[in-house]
């Protein structure tokens, strides 16, 4: 009788200590996917770097998310003038530096080549299947999205072309959301009559795309300044936006931005290598480089910290367009251009260039305020991996070596995320930034596969579809991918201005 009721009691502290399953989205939110009200605002999903698909305008051929491979081979002279942006030749702004490339869909899977075979990563499939399960009208392809574009009317994907500056890309969103927002307000007239209302829209912004997003928050469709000043704080952005969720954003950027423009970068064993000298000519990767207060990059046996928005310092220590050794990228980059003086000229200006809007884009965004308060905003931040945090510049090598890893999403630091100020080394018990987010979720999921997360997209249609989450603590089930920590909601904690 004892051993019966030992095994019985054994038995109901297993069934208690059971991991819990991870949540059914589609049985969560059948109920709120079947509901077609204006209340259900339309949702836009944002792409992060390299996450947007690029064709050739004229021929339709793909240099970036092909069927055949990530890319087209940047070893290839013809395909590396495709893949970088054209060189500055004189006064003439960033933006009128155009090539015949354009933005075809959002990167749902990833294909690469290897040994003839093409093999399949999910890259923002993960985030569709989630709105998809809340009941939004994602088409499954880029072709069913443009065949039916005139009934899916309540879910888009804003892709853009990620090589270019995020203030343009940040007046191309204001543009598609004017653009949607009459689509969308001519069929719910046609729906509701007079009783139409015009729509505000959701915003989910995974990496770069949080600062698209939030720079078309804090400005619209303003440029920033000619002279090097700042723009208005206007919030105009924030008139058409109801709900905004910022998965994983560099908001003080990343070591990694700079680590590729001084050693190049492969996608893995296998893939392509691209230049320093090619990635040099993208404009968005400078306007994610680490800030200079957060002192993240040093050169190997001086103390003082390295200023790499200054362009004599790319000159004297040979990084990326200024490596002698990548010449002969510019030569392929610039094949009317004989010389090779000349050719490091129009290099440096156009570093000069990118730089200076580099720094004006991070003061933009770093200024102190606070989102306003009609504006419900989400952070979601990433975590549980070890992640580079700052490089040492070994000159006798000309590589720049990852010197120190913090906590992060194995991209993003969790404090660049946050716009942490403590990263300066003067510690405070309260958390100082300049931009205040006031629900923070925090996550141990790795970069990419928070948008895959259940847990992730439970909360995600929790906020868009049912109301807001408060006073919480969540559980993460321990199966799911990444390392097992519990995941914490914030609610309403404000963060302390600088």
């Amino acid at each position: 009788m004892f051993r019966a009721c030992a095994l019985i009691t054994i038995a109901a502290l297993a069934a208690c200590g059971e991991k819990p399953r991870a949540p059914d989205l589609s049985q969560l939110y059948d109920n709120a996917a079947s509901i077609e009200s204006q209340q259900r605002r339309p949702v836009i999903s944002i792409p992060g770097t390299i996450g947007s698909k690029l064709i050739v305008k004229d021929t339709g051929e793909a240099i970036w998310g092909g069927d055949d491979g990530l890319s087209i081979d940047p070893e290839v002279p013809e395909n590396m003038r495709k893949i970088a942006l054209p060189f500055s030749k004189g006064d003439e702004p960033l933006r009128r530096l155009r090539d015949n490339i354009k933005p075809n869909g959002v990167l749902r899977v990833a294909k690469a080549s290897v040994f003839g075979t093409i093999l399949e990563v999910d890259v923002y499939q993960g985030v569709i299947s989630t709105l998809i399960a809340g009941g939004f009208d994602f088409r499954q392809t880029r072709e069913e999205e443009i065949l039916d574009r005139k009934i899916n009317l309540d879910s888009f994907e804003f892709p853009y072309d990620w090589r270019r500056d995020i203030v343009e890309a940040a007046q191309d969103l204001d543009y598609f959301i004017k653009r949607k927002s009459e689509q969308v307000y001519e069929t719910r007239q046609q729906v509701f009559g007079d009783e139409a209302r015009r729509p505000k829209f959701d915003l989910v912004a995974h990496s770069m795309g949080g600062l698209v997003a939030r720079y078309y928050l804090m400005y619209g469709a303003a440029d920033l300044p000619k002279d090097g000043s700042l723009p208005e704080l206007t919030w105009a952005g924030a008139k058409n936006i109801n709900t905004v969720v910022f998965i994983a954003p560099p908001n003080s950027g990343s070591i990694l931005s700079f680590e590729n423009l001084v050693n190049g970068k492969s996608f893995g064993p296998l893939q392509p290598f691209y230049e320093p000298a090619l990635l040099g000519t993208q404009v968005s990767v400078y306007q994610l480089f680490p800030r200079t207060r957060h002192k993240r990059v040093t050169i190997k046996g001086k103390e003082e910290v390295v200023d790499i928005f200054d362009a004599e310092n790319w000159d004297k220590n040979g990084w990326g367009l200024m490596n002698p050794e990548q010449d002969m990228v510019l030569e392929i980059l610039m094949p009317k251009e004989p010389d090779a003086a000349a050719r490091r000229a129009r290099a440096k200006l156009h570093l000069k260039k990118v730089l200076a809007r580099a720094d004006q884009f991070q003061r933009a965004m770093d200024r102190p305020t606070s989102l306003p308060d009609d504006i419900e905003a989400y952070l979601v931040v990433g975590g549980g991996y070890e992640t580079p945090a700052a490089g040492e510049f070994i000159a006798e090598t000309g590589r720049l070596e990852i010197s120190k890893l913090e906590e992060g999403d194995g991209v993003v630091l969790r404090a660049s995320s946050l716009l942490d100020e403590r990263q300066d080394g003067n510690y405070t018990l309260r958390l100082r930034a300049p931009v205040r987010f006031r629900r923070v979720l925090l996550l141990p999921e790795e970069h990419v596969d928070i948008t895959k997360s259940a847990v992730f997209g439970d909360n995600l249609l929790y906020w868009l579809l049912e109301g807001q989450r408060t006073g919480e603590q969540l559980a993460r089930p321990s199966h799911l991918s990444g390392p097992a920590k519990p995941a914490t909601i914030q609610p309403d904690a404000e963060v302390g201005g600088t």
